[in-house]
């Protein structure tokens, strides 16, 4: 596929943060879709003696009319949701039917790149929380900041202009759902009836109220109005039906004047018009943009195209890349352009691909954890402990960008790819992550850090992914630790007896338990794929 460009402004390589917009393609098959609810919403409607023609947004707001004949409309739309089942399909919750790591790995970079600071927020008009769960699963705790090295460190979703009041700390990172949240419809569905004030559910599902919006414009609204008058869009999996937003888009667009090549980028399916979709949606958002179709559109999904989460798996493959190579010595720069070139347009079975999702975050995160990296709270200058780094839950992300502090960690991976080469395909990044798998000759290399820090505690408990992965997949003939640094200095004898002792003490196999089970190997010797 051809690029319409290398998304500039989410790869931080100009100064611009981006704002997406997700609708319902970012969470299908993983989540229900209004297709799938159509049914419910038809029988409800024939329940109560209603017309049950149209899409599901008319038969919706038929449904609500008539309730609210009878009741207040916050007891009307929780009345609906119960209806339509929101709060027995665990799905919207993410909680059930996710792959086990508990994200996609659309989700997944999609929360990287929050943490790493290159998303200014994210528009949900999404009832689901799978990304809020992805934002968790990185690492980001619900509203409640912790003190770390890095800038983001919680995530708040905002529903109604009350929750605005959340975001008055910069570490908070704003999930904005003007349609509603079905965490939110849960937790005001368990409230007392008399309890719940005029206004407090957020629920939206008619065609008139997603049309335009109402006389007043709510402190939510023109938050999303704010956020897209300040950065370039990236809409992924929506069509543009919500007229009230899609104007609000426009309208700021002719306005800004935005210059950038990404100002407004399209990941779907499809483009609208098309024969499903006549209407002209696209078109209208991209020339408020003063762009065009192929300047906008990325397809994603059809027949030869890449999927969404190949796509996003690429983009977050680039970011890391364009990081090593910033921290790079010149030598090892001029190694990494190809690889860096390799990668112009999406491939799914790149390793770079894998190493990039499974293997880097890992090993930044053992760095820390080890004692090996050691940071300080931005707003107070006090040290953060190794033990402070968070290991849980399984892809807690420590960014690969900021911090003021020469990256090591950061170094050391770059020369591994330097050393690497042309033996990326030789590995699985998947199976032990944190590990190069070498299949051929069932030996499993992992590296560790081969400088120590001011700390003589051993502590690998960051390679938890990799010590649950071992259980039980396969049989791992003999395990190969390298020392991987930035540096040519040797690593101490007793440090490096004492993470052998520590890797084997982890290891569910016990033949890698025993004394003397576990060899080092030299990088050399690595990219020879000598098990001697």
């Amino acid at each position: 596929m051809t690029m319409p460009h290398q998304f500039p402004s989410l790869l931080g390589t100009n100064d611009s943060e981006v704002v997406l917009i997700v609708g319902a393609g970012l969470s299908y098959p993983y989540a229900p879709s209004t297709d799938s609810l159509l049914t419910k919403l038809k029988e409800t409607a024939e329940e109560f003696g209603l017309d049950n023609s149209g899409d599901f947004y008319q038969i919706a707001e038929k449904i609500l009319e008539h309730l609210n004949a009878e009741k207040s409309d916050e007891e009307s739309r929780l009345e609906l949701a119960v209806r339509l089942g929101l709060f027995d399909e665990r799905n919207w919750f993410g909680e059930t039917g996710l792959p086990i790591s508990g994200n996609t790995p659309r989700h997944r970079a999609i929360a990287r790149f929050a943490v790493e600071k290159r998303l200014r927020a994210i528009i949900s008009l999404n009832w689901d929380a799978l990304m809020e769960v992805a934002l968790e699963s990185v690492g980001l705790t619900r509203c409640k900041t912790t003190p770390m090295p890095w800038g983001l460190t919680a995530h708040c979703s905002i529903v109604i202009d009350p929750h605005l009041t959340n975001l008055s700390k910069s570490q908070i990172f704003p999930v904005i759902k003007p349609h509603g949240c079905v965490r939110d419809l849960e937790q005001l569905n368990e409230k007392p009836k008399e309890e719940i004030t005029a206004g407090e559910v957020t629920f939206k599902l008619t065609e008139s109220e997603l049309n335009k919006l109402p006389g007043g414009q709510t402190g939510v609204d023109k938050k999303v109005q704010s956020y897209i008058y300040e950065c370039p869009i990236i809409c992924i999996g929506w069509k543009a039906a919500e007229g009230y937003l899609r104007n609000t888009i426009i309208d700021t667009a002719i306005s800004t004047k935005r210059q950038e090549p990404d100002a407004f980028t399209l990941i779907d399916l499809s483009w609208c018009p098309n024969a499903k979709y006549p209407k002209t949606y696209h078109d209208d958002i991209a020339a408020a943009y003063s762009k065009t179709k192929d300047e906008s559109h990325i397809a994603v999904g059809n027949h030869g195209e890449p999927t969404l989460d190949c796509l996003f798996q690429w983009l977050q493959a680039r970011f890391a890349l364009n990081k090593l190579f910033s921290v790079a010595s010149m030598e090892v720069q001029a190694i990494l352009q190809p690889h860096i070139d390799s990668l112009k347009e999406p491939e799914c079975t790149h390793p770079l691909i894998h190493l990039i999702d499974s293997w880097l975050p890992i090993w930044v995160r053992l760095c820390w954890r080890t004692g090996a990296m050691i940071g300080h709270v931005l707003s107070t200058g006090v040290k953060v402990e190794p033990w402070d780094i968070p290991i849980t839950p399984r892809d807690v992300h420590v960014p690969w960008s900021g911090m003021g502090m020469e990256r090591r960690d950061l170094i050391a991976a770059a020369k591994l790819l330097t050393v690497l080469g042309d033996e990326l395909n030789r590995f699985d990044y998947l199976k032990y992550p944190g590990g190069l798998w070498d299949a051929s000759i069932n030996t499993l290399y992992l590296p560790l850090p081969g400088w120590q820090g001011e700390y003589d505690r051993v502590d690998l408990s960051a390679l938890k992914p990799l010590i649950e992965g071992s259980r039980g997949l396969g049989y791992v003939r003999s395990l190969k630790l390298i020392c991987l640094d930035s540096e040519h200095a040797q690593l101490d004898d007793l440090y490096r007896k004492q993470l052998a002792a520590e890797v084997g003490r982890m290891m569910p196999h016990t033949h890698l338990a025993k004394r003397d089970a576990i060899d080092w190997v030299d990088l050399e010797t690595l990219r020879g794929g000598s098990n001697e």
